[in-house]
C-alpha cells in the first residue's frame, strides 16, 4: 500500500506576529514538525508493512525541508516540498487546492491520504475536508485509530460520546484527532538513515497552477484583525443588597471587556 501523510513545519512558540495580510510572520522563529502531523505519521508507520511506501509532504518555504527530515528519520520513505513565492499567504482553500494539484500529478495511486486533525499555528481543521472535495473521495475525521484488515483500511472515530468503526475505501481522506504531547525520541540510526532518502521539490509550475490560484492571490478569505483574549480572573468581590444592582455591576463588567 502507499500512504501519503500531509505534514506541517510550525513556530516552536506561543509568541508569534502576523504581518499586514494577517499572515504568520516566520522569519527568526524556530519551528517543529506540528504535533498533529507528527502524530498521524506515526499511525501511519505503525500498520506499515514490507512492500508499503509512506510518503511525506508538505508547503512551505525552503527551510520546511527540516520538518520532512525529520519525517524521512522516522521511518518515511520520501519527501516531497511543495516550494514556490506564490505558495505564501495561502488561506486553507488555496492550500487544499496545491495539496490536490499535487495529489493528482504525484500521488495519483495513494491508498491513503492522511493528515493531522489541525495544524497548531492555525487550528482551523479545514483543509483535509477541502482537499477530500477536490479529489471527490470520501473523508474521515475525528480518527483514533487505524487497522488494516487483508487488503483493506478500517478506522475508529471518537465523536465523543460515539466510537464509530468503519471500512475506508483506498484513496480515502483520513484525519487523526489525537496528539502525542511527548512528541518521539529520535535514535542516531534514524537519523543516519534518514539522512540517506532524498526530497524532492516542486514548484507551482511542477504542479500545474496559475499564479493566482495559489497563495495570497489564490486566497478566498482574508483576514481581517488578529489578537488575543485576556484571559485573567479579576477575583472581585462585589457585595449587593438587589439584583437590579447585580445588573448594573454585570452590564459594565461586559462593557469594559468589549
Amino acid at each position: 500500500m502507499k500512504f501519503i501523510v500531509a505534514i506541517k513545519q510550525v513556530p516552536d512558540t506561543s509568541e508569534v506576529s502576523v504581518d499586514e495580510n494577517g499572515s504568520l510572520v516566520r522569519a527568526g522563529v524556530p519551528s517543529i514538525l506540528d504535533p498533529y502531523c507528527e502524530h498521524a505519521l506515526r499511525k501511519v508507520l505503525s500498520v506499515k508493512q514490507d512492500g508499503d511506501e509512506v510518503v511525506v509532504f508538505t508547503m512551505g518555504p525552503p527551510q520546511a525541508s527540516e520538518a520532512l527530515r525529520r519525517c524521512l528519520c522516522l521511518g518515511a520513505d520520501r519527501g516531497y516540498l511543495l516550494t514556490d513565492r506564490a505558495f505564501a499567504g495561502a488561506d486553507t482553500w488555496a492550500t487544499a487546492r496545491t495539496i490536490a494539484a499535487f495529489v493528482e500529478r504525484h500521488a495519483c495511486d495513494a491508498d491513503l491520504l492522511v493528515f493531522g486533525q489541525k495544524a497548531a499555528d492555525g487550528e482551523t481543521g479545514q483543509v483535509p475536508f477541502e482537499v477530500a472535495q477536490l479529489l471527490s473521495v470520501q473523508q474521515f475525521a475525528y480518527v483514533k485509530d487505524l487497522r488494516r484488515s487483508e487488503d483493506s483500511l478500517e478506522v475508529t472515530q471518537d465523536y465523543g460520546d460515539v466510537l464509530r468503526d468503519c471500512k475506508a475505501p483506498l484513496g480515502s481522506v483520513v484525519s487523526f484527532s489525537d496528539v502525542d504531547p511527548c512528541g518521539t525520541m529520535m535514535t542516531i540510526s534514524d537519523r543516519l538513515r534518514g539522512a540517506e532518502k532524498s526530497i524532492e521539490n516542486i514548484d507551482r509550475v511542477g504542479l500545474g497552477l496559475g499564479l493566482y490560484s495559489v497563495g495570497l492571490k489564490g486566497s478566498k478569505t482574508k483576514i481581517v484583525k488578529t489578537g488575543t483574549n485576556d484571559v485573567r480572573r479579576k477575583n472581585r468581590k462585589a457585595v449587593v443588597g438587589s439584583p437590579g444592582r447585580v445588573a448594573e455591576l454585570l452590564r459594565d463588567e461586559m462593557g469594559a471587556r468589549e
